[in-house]
């Protein structure tokens, strides 16, 4: 893969993953009620998620749900229904308490199961996977050294972009908050 190329991918890749959507949220409510250093196990688990999302597409899954809608629209259910049953769960638990005491925080193994079954539960990544590796890949060209590029740079800008969704929602969990305190309104 010649640099051109790579960096018209980098590029492509950083824009399409700048989107808003249930990963993002995730982390940035992470960083937002959990802190910095707990919030980036969020961003840990949709980096694990991104991982296995690329190697599926890689290893041709992505073509299957592309051939079988069936099962392609029975995940996107399954996922859908995941992320209902997530913001119902946030509902019945009642308003979000604004304390950052030690003992309220999410263990780092729940945040990272959360945020890689949200991310594991939206087949439409695959096939997001799918459609950007394959123009980016050179037919011409050795296929294998081409994917120990793609992959790994797609995994590093997803992790990157998930991590500033968490440095993005820390300020949202204590700022306001602090802000209030010193004027005596809270």
């Amino acid at each position: 893969m010649d640099i051109e190329s790579w960096l018209a991918f980098v590029t492509i890749w950083f824009v399409a993953c700048f989107g808003v959507g249930p990963n993002s949220v995730t982390c940035a409510t992470a960083g937002a009620t959990n802190g910095i250093r707990r919030g980036l196990w969020s961003a840990f688990g949709i980096t694990a998620a991104s991982f296995v999302h690329s190697m599926v597409a890689v290893f041709g899954f992505g073509t299957l749900l592309l051939v079988y809608a069936e099962a392609y629209m029975v995940l996107k259910w399954f996922g859908i229904a995941y992320l209902v049953y997530l913001g119902m769960r946030l509902w019945w638990k009642g308003p979000a308490k604004f304390s950052m005491q030690k003992g309220e925080l999410e263990s780092r193994a729940v945040l990272f199961r959360r945020a890689f079954a949200i991310s594991m539960s939206n087949p439409q990544a695959i096939l997001t996977y799918l459609a950007f590796f394959i123009p980016a890949v050179n037919p011409n060209a050795p296929l294998v050294p081409q994917i120990m590029v793609l992959v790994p740079t797609a995994v590093g800008i997803v992790s990157l972009m998930y991590m500033g969704y968490v440095f993005s929602g820390t300020p949202l969990g204590s700022g306001p908050i602090k802000i209030f305190e010193r004027r005596g309104a809270v």
